[in-house]
């Protein structure tokens, strides 16, 4: 009964934290430098983008549940109507940040009682970490993860994708690094998140390294893809999730 408690009020807090809108391509909303970006590269070349499968199960949530989702996930381009609370958990946290990793946050070791709940939605599954009380509340499933160091302009990028739709980035400019937070929506258009949700579909977890020779100095770019599908990318696939991976990295650092 505890847990179902904290569920329904989980679900209220994430509604009340939405801000829903429509997506404007013309400002990168929280970008620390003020830097604007008109007609960004797409995050995926055009008709490289496999067919997403139709036969994924159709879950939906009760009238309650799909009232108190619908404002965030009006956020995250979803259908609040096809979000289901799949199960929710008594956990202890062993750190201030609810185990999850977030450059530039510095996490105090700690154990924090919470719980963890596990949604599904548009044939994804993806959790949630939250403390006792429902006010820290984080997204906690892999999407990707994405990193570029060396080279002769010492580069240390990073990129972390938790679904349903947080980006956290870590990048080196002029010697000074930098984090950043952003929600999905504002940086990407609504088909564009809908490709990256049918790659997460299709394809499985897979990680992908590159390296090359900068004149003296070696330039590594790695990624760990965590889709949920069962096909393994071919060469060419590779290509796409690592170009969509920096695409999605430069418009947040850029």
């Amino acid at each position: 009964m505890k847990l179902r408690f904290l569920s329904i009020t989980f679900l209220f807090v994430l509604a009340a934290c939405s801000s829903p809108g429509e997506f404007q391509y013309s400002e990168i909303a929280g970008n620390e430098e003020g830097l604007s970006q008109t007609n960004p590269e797409p995050i995926i070349p055009e008709d490289s983008i496999p067919a997403a499968t139709s036969d994924q199960e159709e879950n939906t949530t009760s009238s309650l549940t799909a009232a108190a989702f619908a404002g965030q996930f009006q956020s995250f381009f979803l259908d609040p109507g096809k979000v289901k609370v799949i199960e929710s958990r008594e956990v202890e946290w062993s750190d201030s940040c609810l185990g999850i990793d977030q450059p530039g946050v510095e996490c105090v070791p700690q154990v924090t009682q919470g719980y963890e709940i596990t949604l599904e939605a548009n044939g994804l599954q993806f959790d949630y970490h939250a403390d006792q009380n429902g006010g820290q509340v984080q997204p906690a499933t892999l999407g990707l993860i994405w990193t570029r160091q060396g080279g002769e302009e010492k580069q240390c990028d990073r990129l972390i994708i938790y679904l349903p739709d947080i980006a956290h980035t870590f990048w080196c400019n002029s010697g000074e690094m930098h984090t950043s937070t952003f929600i999905l929506q504002e940086i990407l258009s609504k088909e564009e998140y809908e490709q990256f949700m049918d790659l997460l579909r299709y394809f499985n977890k897979n990680s992908i390294d590159q390296s090359a020779e900068l004149g003296s100095e070696p330039l590594t770019i790695s990624l760990i893809f965590h889709g949920q599908g069962s096909t393994s990318p071919e060469i060419s696939d590779q290509q796409i999730l690592l170009t969509m991976a920096e695409n999605i990295f430069s418009r947040i650092s850029h």
